[in-house]
């Protein structure tokens, strides 16, 4: 069963005030000039969990009905105490969109509870479309390939080379996805030692997409990378940042074509 309470972040003794401030809160983060950008998938996710936190007002706000839900909720949270339902995902805020003061974890009556995570709220929505929408292109641009074991990553694989009669064999690449909600210096420095550890057998290079809704400064990014290519002399990955709002992508020289061509695909794809 659904926590209708859960979805508008508010305790289950909330007044109706806060349960409409929390509405008309989360509801904004749906509203479809905010994820028009986030292409077709995320769009269709945002209207659907839109349609729940209306149910849940509907619900919440009638006196009658509420007090049935709750009845039922705690019936549910009896039988299956280890299904109870989770959260709605929320898509993230745009960076520069400052969460508003009411909003910022105003108390509830009764017990205190932490307010919601508001920098990753939602991130979960944005990450299965976005990494569905990779697993799609990655098909398409780099054909056949063998899943690698890469711990902390999302997608790990190594291309098959491609054999013709007419041109020379393709080498074999290791690609590497990591969804982060903001690619930022701390992103870099977190996946970084992980992907040189990653064993890529039979591949000539690994090239790593650093994937998320937003993305610090390019000059931010590329002293991060120094850093790093600092610490770890030889080995080292190509690393890829990747703004999923609109595909673009900041190549170092030695990315491989084949990268630059997935990324050029999930681009096309966009318009």
């Amino acid at each position: 069963m659904r926590n209708f309470y859960d979805m508008l972040s508010v305790a289950p003794n909330a007044p109706a005030d806060e349960i409409k401030k929390a509405f008309r809160r989360e509801i904004a983060r749906y509203h479809p000039d905010k994820v028009q950008h986030l292409g077709q998938e995320f769009q269709e996710m945002a209207a659907g969990i839109a349609a729940d936190l209306t149910e849940a007002y509907r619900i919440l706000m009638d006196p009658a009905l509420r007090s049935k839900y709750d009845v039922d909720l705690q019936g549910s949270a009896a039988a299956e105490p280890s299904q109870r339902p989770e959260p709605a995902p929320r898509p993230p805020s745009p960076p520069a969109e400052q969460a508003p003061a009411s909003a910022a974890g105003s108390p509830a009556s009764g017990p205190a509870t932490a307010p919601p995570p508001r920098p990753t709220a939602g991130i979960d929505f944005v990450k299965r479309a976005t990494l569905s929408k990779m697993r799609e292109a990655i098909e398409d641009v780099l054909g056949a390939s063998q899943p690698l074991t890469a711990p902390g990553f999302d997608i790990a694989l190594v291309t098959k080379p491609k054999k013709s009669l007419f041109k020379k064999t393709e080498e074999s690449i290791c690609v590497l996805v990591k969804f982060v909600p903001l690619v930022d210096a701390e992103a870099v420095a977190s996946v970084w030692p992980a992907a040189a550890k990653v064993k890529t057998p039979g591949a000539t290079g690994c090239a790593v997409l650093l994937v998320g809704p937003g993305m610090a400064p390019m000059k931010d990014l590329a002293a991060a990378v120094s850093e790093q290519r600092r610490k770890l002399r030889s080995g080292a990955p190509v690393l890829v940042p990747v703004d999923v709002r609109d595909w673009e992508a900041l190549f170092p020289p030695e990315t491989p074509g084949a990268v630059r061509s997935l990324i050029q695909r999930l681009k096309d794809e966009k318009r």
